[in-house]
């Protein structure tokens, strides 16, 4: 209702950033907020001393506020948005070189899929994960519409076979046959497993997508999200090296399971709901936000609240971000999207 009338101001507090930061709360719900989208809209709502607080003048609030915080925090950011920069030229060069474009994936995919990860992972020493995160996704996308063509034909299983077949048996004489689109994907992919693993962790990396190959179906392209999110996850933590050393006890661990269970049953509703938005089927459309909303609750109990030593908080908070990621594309139009895009990753913070 004070939004309406123009009137977010509060007696106690002077700022010119309040109004914006209420609505920011407003239009993006926790689920849909991403960490550096709500820091760089932060860092213009933050008044400095320019605020004028009762409290601080009463009380010698002098942590409140502050002007140092303010430009070590504009460094900060400047310094991931450098790194970002730099990140997104490898990242369009590796598309570009893997001829991706070919396979209906555009540079503003390639562009999105980047900003997804680094709106989650932002430490600069995680840059294998954000990386990893961004190939899989951009990779993902590109398979499924290759497979979505074979669909056509009704050849889409035969053609999944053969690229399981050739992913886990180094099957040369199929990578060298006619296909030539089947085969560039192959060696992208072979590409992507030598960028972002090493030793028994490859094994690791090419089981999981043999798994996103055989969980992917042409009947039902908007549940095909719950997979691309298992295989987001996987591909994180074996980037980061955690996967390689628990995945034995994770294999029997029931909290990781339902873990799993959670943010496939999640992105999988998302998935649709975003399929949906682009002019997809609207059946079963219905009700998903609660759904989600009550999965979520679960999810983040999990996260925050399990006291279970079987899976770490690290990888927990991966299954957290991984989710959050598909909440925000659902949530938000393209052209905020791409406003965030361009407003984290490459307007300079003044």
């Amino acid at each position: 209702e004070r939004r309406a009338t123009g009137n977010l101001m509060d007696k106690w507090v002077i700022a010119n950033g309040l109004p914006s930061e209420v609505e920011y709360a407003l239009d993006f719900p926790w689920k849909a907020s991403l960490p550096r989208v709500e820091t760089r809209v932060y860092l213009e709502q933050y008044g400095a001393s320019e605020d004028a607080w009762i409290g601080k003048g009463l009380y010698r609030m002098t942590l409140v506020n502050n002007d140092l915080y303010l430009e070590a925090a504009k460094a900060d950011f400047t310094n991931f948005q450098r790194l970002s920069r730099l990140e997104w030229l490898s990242l369009k060069r590796w598309y570009i070189r893997n001829n991706l474009q070919a396979h209906g994936v555009t540079e503003q995919s390639v562009l999105r899929a980047y900003f997804l990860a680094a709106a989650n992972i932002f430490e600069p020493n995680r840059a294998a994960e954000r990386l990893g995160w961004a190939r899989t996704a951009i990779l993902a996308e590109a398979i499924a519409s290759h497979l979505r063509q074979y669909s056509a034909n009704g050849a889409a299983d035969g053609m999944t076979e053969r690229l399981i077949s050739g992913l886990a048996s180094h099957d040369w004489d199929w990578r060298e046959s006619k296909d030539s689109a089947a085969r560039s994907l192959l060696y992208a992919l072979d590409e992507l497993i030598d960028l972002h693993a090493f030793g028994n962790a490859s094994d690791s990396l090419r089981e999981a997508w043999k798994q996103w190959l055989m969980s992917w179906t042409n009947e039902s392209q908007g549940s095909t999200g719950g997979d691309t999110a298992l295989l987001l996850v996987r591909t994180i933590e074996i980037c980061s090296g955690r996967h390689g050393s628990a995945e034995q006890s994770l294999k029997n661990s029931a909290d990781y399971a339902r873990l799993e269970q959670i943010a496939s049953s999640m992105c999988s509703k998302l998935a649709t709901k975003i399929l949906a938005q682009n002019g997809g089927s609207m059946d079963n459309v219905e009700g998903i936000d609660q759904e989600v909303d009550v999965e979520m609750k679960e999810l983040i109990q999990r996260v925050y609240g399990s006291s279970s030593n079987d899976v770490s908080s690290v990888t927990r908070q991966t299954f957290l971000d991984v989710v959050k990621s598909f909440c925000y594309v659902a949530h938000c139009s393209p052209e905020t999207i791409d406003g965030h895009i361009s407003k984290v990753l490459f307007e300079d913070v003044n």
